[in-house]
């Protein structure tokens, strides 16, 4: 069965078709293709880490949705892009976040699922549906494009493993977009004196120095910079400052600093214990645009005074108001154990040796068969009986059998391997057993043979004996 698989953290997100029919394999560890019978589905690894699956359909499907398993979906949280944003490959996608995100994670983002344009043979283009049910990636074709396509269609979304957030831009004016279908005006997002913070999970004790990371995307005033906080959690919202020395990080993008990612370090104010959860930010001291995911709470309240020196707060500035953003923010720490966590992350395909046998056999009667690869067998016997009595009667029976026993059974198997090695052994087996008999029995008498041997009958006063030339005898026993 085709699958490919996504690591990142312990728990990974592997993808499997729910298909039954059996595959063809070829290619090596960057593209494989799984030909199948009715559909065939394609995987190639980018070199942008991140990788495309495409579905082939040869002919119009049965449904106009296509079905992906998703072992390990459990551990996971499909926060689905809203329609209204700016680019259409992004609109109704999925940012995959791990369900806890651990200090020392990183953002948390495993994929991106991105909208899947479907092609036919002619060119035409459309853009699919997704959705997360369970355990299941769905894909939906509109019916009537479908209807008019010629096949093979390609069913193409793309799978990037970027960690950092697919948004960068938000709509302004969405209300009045939606109410009174004004033009759309887009920002670029921005934090100005304000202190934005999403939540982590701490699974060890935090006591010491930290370190930060910030993605900066772009700088429009040419002034930006800010510094890591974490503030205690309080029945899910930030309350209690719990850093301090926290360093100045520098926001500004020029031609020596590109966009891409800052760090600055911190220290935790007191040991935070394992197992809780804390509210890790930016106090931004001038501004700082970056990258986000939309599906996730994110505080971010105004925080500026001027009398004071615009310190960072020890309470957070209370508003009852949030922001709809996962944010590209983390932080790693070094307890006094020297204690480093490593992050790996990759994109694999099918590298287990598995096999997979499929036998199938259908007969309307059981029969005993012994069959071999690339055997055929047929039986067939006819009886003929005839009798003729004075040339005048006629018996004609006919009994035929047809007994036709058909085994085939085809064998296949292909072994790609390199260092790391993939295998993949395909068996496939299919026999039938068919028996029949049929049977035919016809008998003549003609009338005037008929009047005769009953008047002969009637008269005798004997049994009256008729041999065939087959010496078979017929005796009619008269009672008169």
């Amino acid at each position: 069965m085709p699958s490919f698989g996504l690591h990142r953290y312990k728990q990974g997100l592997r993808f499997v078709p729910v298909d039954d029919e059996g595959f063809k394999l070829r290619g090596d560890r960057q593209h494989l293709l799984y030909k199948g019978r009715k559909k065939s589905h394609r995987f190639t690894i980018l070199g942008d880490k991140s990788f495309e699956y495409d579905c082939i359909l040869k002919s119009e499907p049965e449904s106009n949705i296509i079905s992906l398993r998703m072992e390990g979906a459990e551990n996971f949280d499909f926060l689905r892009q809203p329609d209204f944003v700016k680019e259409p490959f992004l609109k109704g996608s999925y940012a995959v976040y791990k369900k806890e995100t651990l200090v020392g994670e990183g953002t948390g983002k495993l994929c991106h699922i991105h909208r899947p344009e479907v092609i036919d043979a002619r060119g035409r283009r459309c853009w699919g549906a997704l959705a997360v049910a369970d355990n299941e990636l769905r894909i939906t074709i509109p019916e009537w494009w479908l209807s008019e396509a010629r096949y093979p269609v390609v069913v193409d979304p793309l799978i990037g493993t970027t960690v950092v957030g697919s948004q960068y831009l938000y709509l302004y004016n969405l209300d009045d977009v939606e109410q009174y279908g004004e033009d759309e005006i887009w920002y670029q997002v921005l934090f100005e004196y304000c202190i934005p913070v999403n939540r982590f999970l701490v699974p060890d004790t935090i006591n010491g120095i930290c370190t930060a990371f910030m993605y900066v995307n772009d700088d429009s005033f040419g002034e930006g910079g800010g510094k890591p906080v974490l503030y205690s959690d309080n029945n899910n919202y930030p309350l209690t400052r719990k850093s301090k020395n926290e360093n100045f990080a520098d926001f500004t993008v020029n031609r020596n600093k590109p966009v891409g990612w800052r760090s600055s370090t911190f220290q935790s104010n007191g040991a935070i214990n394992s197992g809780s959860y804390i509210w890790f930010g930016v106090y931004t001291d001038f501004c700082w645009e970056t990258r986000f995911d939309y599906g996730v709470i994110c505080y971010e309240n105004d925080w500026i005074d001027l009398n004071i020196g615009n310190t960072i707060p020890n309470t957070y500035p209370y508003f009852d108001d949030y922001s709809d953003y996962k944010l590209s923010m983390y932080f790693t720490y070094g307890p006094a154990q020297n204690y480093i966590r490593t992050i790996t992350q990759g994109v694999s395909l099918s590298e287990i040796k598995r096999l997979t046998g499929n036998y199938k056999r259908r007969m309307p009667e059981t029969v005993g068969i012994n069959s071999l690869p690339e055997r055929i067998g047929t039986y067939l016997r006819q009886v003929f009986i005839n009798v003729h009595i004075n040339q005048v009667f006629s018996h004609w029976g006919a009994f035929i059998r047809d007994l036709s026993i058909n085994a085939g059974s085809s064998a296949e198997a292909k072994h790609i391997a390199n260092y790391y090695r993939v295998n993949k052994d395909t068996v496939q087996a299919f026999g039938i057993g068919l028996r029949s008999l049929f049977v035919f029995v016809r008998i003549v008498s003609k009338i005037i043979f008929r009047d005769y041997i009953f008047r002969w009958f009637l008269r005798a006063k004997e049994d009256y004996i008729l041999k065939s030339i087959i010496c078979r005898e017929i005796i009619l026993d008269s009672r008169c």
